[in-house]
């Protein structure tokens, strides 16, 4: 249905050459009619709908929706075995493409000792090389308590993620989640992050704002995770 002015009258409601007081408008000024959409009006719309999204969309060739990488933060909250720190155990960050390019994987495992060869600057791993099932796995070895969360991400923001990585570099002793925290916070889904230096804290943060689009706690639902397409606007799908 769509509203529609009556004959005689202007897209305020007013009849020309009489002013309208106190919001005079009078919806019965207004006819409630069903009308046709043309296939000229349709395609205006499509039009318009398309020159709003992100170019890199259409430079790809996609036509389904646009299709997005995906941003995952690995928290590991077993035990540590020092009464100081508690279950802060690590946090770690990698990046996927969806298009399943290995080229673009980025691992990023600041203060961490997860080196399946010399990690480049600043303790990340680039390419082929980068295995989050395998990045997982080590972790899961020291107990069963590690999170996986997954945000769907635009290049851009994954570019800038990228570019603070490069900046903050491998951190020090007790970085690893400082670190992942000044890569990710006020970009995309991690608008709402605050700066922590505990694993358990920054988990909590990334439940609590409801961002990310799925979550894994072991290797059989970490792949299912990854197999899933990530699109911009996508509605969560577990916690």
């Amino acid at each position: 249905m769509i509203r529609m002015n009556k004959p005689g009258y202007d897209a305020a409601g007013v009849k020309p050459g009489r002013a309208a007081f106190w919001g005079g408008t009078d919806d019965n000024l207004y006819e409630t009619g069903a009308r046709s959409t043309t296939a000229l009006e349709l395609r205006d719309f499509g039009e318009e709908a398309s020159s709003r999204l992100p170019g890199w969309g259409k430079e790809h060739g996609r036509d389904k929706g646009v299709e997005v990488a995906a941003t995952y933060v690995m928290s590991n909250t077993n035990p540590t075995g020092y009464p100081f720190i508690g279950n802060n155990s690590h946090t770690g960050l990698f990046i996927i493409p969806d298009d399943g390019d290995p080229e673009g994987r980025l691992l990023y495992d600041p203060s961490g000792h997860y080196k399946p060869r010399e990690m480049g600057s600043g303790d990340a791993l680039y390419g082929p090389e980068v295995s989050p099932e395998d990045y997982l796995r080590y972790h899961l070895a020291g107990g069963p308590n590690v999170t996986v969360r997954k945000f769907n991400t635009t290049p851009e923001q994954e570019a800038e993620i990228q570019e603070r990585i490069d900046r903050l570099g491998g951190g020090g002793a007790f970085d690893c989640t400082t670190n992942v925290t000044e890569a990710i916070r006020g970009i995309g889904p991690f608008g709402e992050v605050e700066k922590t230096m505990w694993p358990v804290s920054l988990d909590n943060q990334l439940h609590s704002a409801g961002k990310h689009v799925g979550g894994a706690n072991d290797l059989e639902s970490l792949r299912r995770l990854m197999a899933k397409k990530g699109r911009v606007g996508a509605d969560k799908i577990g916690r």
